[in-house]
């Protein structure tokens, strides 16, 4: 089940496990008001433009706002930034923001700096991945100090929404001042959040303190209250649990389900499991860019589904508790324009065996099966119950930058990996992350590419509905992507912190949603 720790380090858990708890050194962290967080990944800014990936996610968040705020709550848009929004026709969003926010170097926050940032965005000179998420906007326009409008190229449903999430909002004059817009994030990350940034290093980490100047916090972004946050990067699972058990850090976020209930054994322990809008998928190489041509025949794709109890892999691999489950959609019901009524195919061996030698397959094919971080574990179990069936399945265990240098030269034959929606609470996200014809669009379905353009020109929400409905059908009845299993946010942390459930944010959890017990 997963891939397990070697005998030494299961021993060692276990002897924790058993009563050897740490309880004194853990509380000495709360007295000092300080939390550690390893990351498996570091950070190399703290502008998620710059590099979005969970981790940024979880920095960004804690350093910079968005104009408007999404309550996970009750599903509501309400203020940040901005304190009032309407729509003055059916492409002009105009805003008004908060007089008297300050940025973390203590100047004022006025409509220039969100103007600035927005068509920063849309200039085609700015260099970010997902500049796709902007595409709908034409350009901002100041109207006075503190209002402004966001004029889109044609009527959207994304508007408000987009500016909620992804649409931090830079200090104008700083950003603007470097020539490489990058070194922004890297050496003066200023924003208006709950957290500045004290201090940023791809090797040793980010080091964050609570802002003074946050006084602008909503019930839907709260201020801070922790007072110092450093986030350590340390790439390697077995010894950021080893830093865990001797009190060097304090939270780490789980991707394999052996060690959660190892650890969870330790009294001086906690577990927060917290599903939002992530899910774990297989996607297989329908179009043959990777040129394994087995995998573009349906009949192979269904068989391949077909092999595949994912019932009983997700109870045994993946972790979570009640939390993980099957799962057949491609979206979630807080998600906007979720819809779809196809599943995917059931568990059948017997059938699935008849397609492949149907297909002329009957002994299998060699196949590559790559996996992102916090899915290696089931591309392990996906490629056992594969090669049970014949399927000559290896599997490559990626990190994220090998992932995106091989999806972009097509060499994916099929991918395990988790999408997190971006933390969009619309199905417009992950149309446009599998389907928009893209480096990530392994099948090139022209049908569907246009039914993803249709979705982001419509307004009615009954229309997005059907659009989105027959992509998503089309997508599972061609096994195009097989959405996998729900995947929880998983950390296991000292027993002394609370975390907050249910963030949309990349990374499952928000720093201002930490607190000391």
């Amino acid at each position: 089940m997963g891939r397990f720790f070697g005998t030494r380090w299961r021993m060692a858990l276990c002897a924790l496990a058993s009563g050897a708890a740490i309880a004194s050194p853990v509380l000495a962290q709360k007295s000092r008001d300080t939390l550690r967080v390893a990351l498996v990944d570091p950070v190399f800014t703290a502008v998620l433009y710059d590099d979005p990936k969970p981790e940024t996610g979880l920095l960004s968040s804690a350093v910079f706002d968005s104009l408007l705020c999404f309550d996970e709550r009750n599903g509501q848009i309400k203020p940040q930034l901005a304190t009032a929004w309407k729509m003055v026709d059916d492409k002009t969003l105009e805003l008004t923001l908060k007089e008297g926010v300050k940025f973390h170097d203590g100047s004022d926050l006025t409509a220039d700096d969100a103007v600035y940032t927005l068509n920063w965005l849309v200039d085609p000179k700015s260099k970010y991945r997902f500049a796709a998420n902007f595409a709908w906007m034409d350009r901002a326009e100041k109207i006075d100090t503190y209002r402004l409008r966001v004029i889109a190229k044609h009527p959207t449903p994304m508007l408000p929404l987009r500016l909620a999430f992804g649409g931090h909002v830079l200090p104008h004059k700083l950003h603007a001042s470097y020539a490489d817009a990058g070194d922004f994030g890297r050496k003066t990350p200023v924003g208006t959040g709950p957290y500045r940034v004290v201090s940023l290093d791809s090797t040793r980490g980010a080091v964050l303190e609570r802002s003074g100047h946050y006084r602008h916090a909503t019930d839907c972004k709260p201020a801070g209250t922790i007072g110092r946050v450093e986030l350590m990067p340390i790439p390697d699972m077995q010894t950021q649990i080893a830093q865990l058990l001797i009190n060097g850090v304090d939270l780490l976020h789980i991707a394999e389900r052996d060690q959660v209930e190892l650890l969870q054994r330790n009294p001086a322990f906690a577990v927060t499991a917290t599903q939002a809008i992530t899910f774990h998928y297989m996607t297989m190489d329908a179009a043959g860019r990777s040129g394994n041509k087995a995998l573009m025949d349906l009949r192979v794709r269904q068989a391949l589904v077909q092999l595949l109890d994912r019932e009983n892999i997700t109870k045994n691999i993946v972790p979570g508790g009640a939390e993980a489950k099957a799962w057949d959609m491609f979206c979630f019901p807080i998600q906007r324009g979720c819809a779809g009524s196809v599943k995917p195919y059931p568990y059948d061996p017997a059938a699935a065996q008849k397609l492949l030698t149907e297909a002329g397959y009957p002994k299998g094919f060699p196949v590559e099966i790559s996996a992102t971080p916090g899915s290696h574990d089931l591309a392990i179990a996906i490629a056992g119950a594969l090669r049970m069936a014949g399927i000559r399945a290896s599997v490559q265990q990626l990190t994220f930058g090998a992932y995106r240098t091989n999806q972009i030269a097509g060499k994916l034959q099929i991918l395990v990996g988790q999408w997190t929606s971006g933390g969009l609470p619309d199905a417009s996200a992950t149309a446009d992350f599998y389907f928009n014809g893209g480096p990530r669009d392994y099948w090139r379905d022209a049908e569907i590419i246009e039914l993803e353009k249709q979705g982001l020109e419509t307004v009615d929400e009954s229309k997005r509905k059907e659009i989105y409905g027959r992509m998503f059908d089309k997508a599972n009845r061609l096994a195009y992507v097989l959405p996998f299993s729900t995947k929880p946010d998983v950390f296991v942390h000292s027993k002394d912190l609370e975390v907050d459930r249910g963030s949309l944010n990349t990374y499952g959890a928000e720093l201002y949603g930490m607190r000391w017990k």
